[in-house]
């Protein structure tokens, strides 16, 4: 008896050891296919991740960053501006996250131009998102593909892309450690993995608070909240969330630095003092979803000046599948799908909604939320493809949703200047994801049609409509960096209105 329980346990050693071997492999391939993604953009366009506030203000900061760290000091404080000297108190640079730091002394050690350093800063984080998103899919039972479907969409998603990457890098510095974050307090909730559970949100509670950006805190305090009734409606014990949440606490802990500093420095600032209006820009109008299935489609946004004008959805570009697969599911059987997803249905449904209506104080421009709703999106259509129907109900869903969006757009006349070829693009990816689905229906190769046509979709959709979301750019040359035809020796007064 005892050999046999002695084999046994062995033997179930060696799969637990198999599957964080493959989990490891296929997180890394996740991100492998984001890098190579990014890589094809920047090679269509160098300038990708170079906008905006990420040349006005985020890498010079960078820079300055990088400087400090080479003379020894760490970067809280700098001597060379008196705009935005207090480092630490605009909190969007991240100066107390050990992995943005890491990251600027590792990509400032190459001979790189700025908007190769930019790229480096960004696709860095990509890469860390999609692993992330792939591990947080794989504890829920997906397969390696739909997990890396998850990762794909959390990570490239048009919000993310079009804005967090290549414009206010602090959304991204920030949500790149929101997967990890719900993935490690949904391991603080299983009881199976013994009393030092609660570890396993600190780390990545720390990296979102002082990844630099107040939204995404907001999405963690929401995700912990909704996680909280989750448990205790399944198990009716307040004691099941006692390690999460204190291992969330922890985590808030390790970030007290970054949050005392804005706390304290917030007050009477501009960043506070926002005017009413500034909280009624840019809502996701109810009129622009049917761009999660066709990018394309363009009607009136209110952007910065308050004007409602015509605005192509690409923040709500997810790469076709994901509402296909949602959508359709409901539509199979949606029992069953509400059934399975229904706590994540009415987080999704939520985040939706906070995205259309404005708040308040720090927390302006509502369509910050995008990168949170496109996740559950992704996590709720894996769970609808994870049921494995027999007729391919999600790539029918796709062709005729991409078919009814572009017949809507021709008649409302939402169509704009990049409609075409993107819509015949989306058209011929539904079709031949219905004949992958027809021609493989025994073969594992069916299993990666959500990749590909997700990868495929986006990559069209970045390539024949421009990522620059009508934020301003501006040529700044290298030779920035050199003092001509200033004198070294001099001190120069500059002074601005």
């Amino acid at each position: 008896m005892n050999r046999e329980f002695e084999g046994k346990r062995r033997s179930l050693i060696t799969v637990h050891r198999s599957l964080g071997r493959r989990d490891c492999a296929g997180a890394l391939a996740a991100g492998a296919i984001v890098l190579f993604f990014c890589l094809i953009l920047l090679r269509h366009n160098p300038l990708l991740f170079w906008n905006d506030d990420y040349e006005l203000s985020v890498l010079p900061v960078f820079a300055d960053m990088a400087r400090s760290w080479s003379e020894g000091h760490w970067p809280i404080l700098s001597p060379y501006s008196w705009v935005c000297g207090n480092l630490a108190g605009e909190f969007q640079y991240g100066v107390f996250s050990v992995f943005v730091n890491a990251v600027i002394i590792a990509v400032w050690q190459f001979p790189l131009i700025f908007a190769q350093q930019a790229a480096a800063v960004s696709i860095a984080h990509l890469f860390a998102l999609s692993l992330g998103a792939f591990l947080l899919a794989r504890d829920r039972q997906f397969s390696v593909p739909l997990s890396i479907f998850v990762a794909l969409v959390a990570s490239l998603n048009g919000w993310i892309i079009c804005w967090g990457a290549t414009d206010w890098f602090g959304a991204l510095g920030a949500f790149t450690w929101l997967p990890w974050a719900w993935w490690g307090a949904a391991r603080a909730l299983d009881l199976q993995r013994g009393k030092w559970r609660f570890l396993w949100p600190a780390p990545f509670v720390y990296l979102v608070v002082t990844g630099g950006f107040p939204y995404t805190v907001l999405m963690l305090l929401l995700l912990i909240a909704w996680l909280v009734l989750k448990s205790l409606a399944k198990t009716r014990s307040i004691l099941s969330v006692v390690p999460m949440l204190f291992g969330v606490a922890l985590g808030f802990g390790l970030s007290a630095p970054t949050w005392l500093a804005i706390l304290d420095l917030v007050q009477g600032s501009a960043r506070e003092l926002q005017q009413a209006k500034a909280h009624w820009q840019w809502l996701v109008p109810p009129a622009a979803l049917p761009g999660l299935i066709l990018p394309c489609w363009t009607v009136n946004w209110s952007d910065f000046s308050n004007r409602y004008l015509p605005h192509t959805t690409m923040e709500l570009a997810c790469g076709l599948v994901a509402p296909a697969a949602v959508i359709g599911g409901l539509a199979w059987r949606g029992r069953l799908v509400v059934r399975q997803i229904k706590w994540e249905l009415v987080l999704l449904l939520f985040v939706l909604l906070l995205s259309m209506i404005p708040t308040a104080g720090l927390f302006r421009w509502s369509f910050r939320w995008l990168p949170f709703f496109h996740l559950i999106l992704a996590i709720c259509a894996a769970e609808g493809l994870h049921l494995r129907p027999r007729l391919p109900i999600a790539a029918i869903a796709a062709l005729v949703l991409a078919a009814g969006t572009a017949i809507a757009m021709l008649m409302l006349r939402t169509t704009a200047s990049y409609a075409f070829p993107l819509t015949w693009i989306f058209l011929g990816l539904a079709a031949f994801w219905c004949l992958w689905e027809i021609a493989l229906r025994d073969s594992e190769l069916k299993k990666w049609a959500p990749v590909a046509i997700t990868f495929s979709a986006l990559l069209a959709t970045y390539i024949y409509i421009p990522t620059n979301c009508g934020v301003p750019t501006y040529n700044f040359s290298q030779q920035l960096l050199k003092p001509t035809p200033l004198d070294p020796a001099r001190l120069y007064l500059s002074i601005y209105p």
